[in-house]
């Protein structure tokens, strides 16, 4: 039995050495009798992002004089779905000029059919146009370029052209629509 005994353990001591027999040279840790610490690696910093492309600068289709010396350029003229946008930028060469416009003088005029569409507005009675205070659409025309929109119904898909008027600012007449 003893014999036996010994072949297991000599077994078992061969089935170790095997195991810890790999290329890589291992380092015993002298047993001092307290709890293995856990060792903590320092997190390296991800690759740097490369910078923001900044955006193109958008194309003015059109540019009329506004009130007290702004300028407002025309942005863009879209349909999407039965919705007309228009986006217009306010500028002006005063470091404050804000400018109003009275919402329900705002209109899209279909050039085949003369038809004057007004400014739409949601379930709750609002203007779907940005920055309106009562019935006004209010813009930052400073140095620095205030953005506004307002929402229309879709003229008829026979209609190649439009007409913004705006109060106080020259008319943009015959623009293109977009779908």
């Amino acid at each position: 039995m003893a014999r036996l005994i010994g072949h297991a353990a000599l077994a078992g001591l061969l089935f170790l050495a095997g195991c810890n027999s790999s290329t890589q040279p291992t380092t015993a840790t002298p047993d001092t009798g307290t709890t293995p610490s856990v060792t903590r690696e320092t997190a390296t910093p991800e690759a740097e992002t490369p910078p923001v492309t900044p955006m193109p600068a958008q194309t003015v289709i059109q540019s009329q004089p506004g009130p007290d010396g702004s300028q407002v350029d025309l942005m863009k003229v879209a349909v999407t779905g039965d919705i007309l946008t228009v986006t217009l930028r306010c500028s002006s060469s005063e470091k404050i000029n804000s400018e109003s416009f009275r919402v329900p003088s705002i209109s899209v005029i279909d050039d085949a059919t003369a038809q004057r569409i007004a400014v739409l507005k949601d379930n709750e009675g609002n203007w779907l146009a940005s920055n309106v205070g009562g019935d006004a659409i209010m813009a930052q025309c400073e140095i620095k370029p205030g953005v506004i929109w307002a929402k229309f119904a879709a003229p008829s898909p026979q209609s190649k052209t439009v007409s913004i008027n705006f109060p106080g600012v020259a008319p943009f007449d015959g623009i293109p629509v977009t779908r």
